[in-house]
């Protein structure tokens, strides 16, 4: 398999999932970064700043499936994956459920 398609739950759940809601509820104004190290990053450079971090990480993501084997690549894609997935949904709760 190639690396983009083993990716397109982590762009789709952890890359565009978690960064469209997360930069939606924070742009509202009434919800905050439960994370310090992203609110402090955040509090410097602003909430524009998670797109290169997302970026950032994707790079290292590419350096896992490059050198680690299948089985430590999948752990990795899934859980990577399963985080998007709990991010997307935990902030989609909080903006329509307050």
């Amino acid at each position: 398999m190639s690396f983009l398609k083993d990716i397109k739950p982590v762009i789709l759940l952890y890359v565009l999932g978690d960064t469209v809601t997360t930069l939606y509820a924070l742009g509202t104004g009434n919800f905050y970064e439960g994370n310090p190290v992203l609110s402090w990053i955040f509090s410097i450079y602003g909430y524009i700043s998670l797109i290169p971090l997302k970026i950032g990480f994707m790079f290292l993501l590419y350096h896992v499936y490059k050198n680690a084997d299948r089985y430590y690549w999948n752990i990795t894609r899934y859980t990577v994956s399963g985080i998007g997935l709990f991010a997307t949904v935990s902030n989609t709760m909080v903006v329509f459920h307050g």
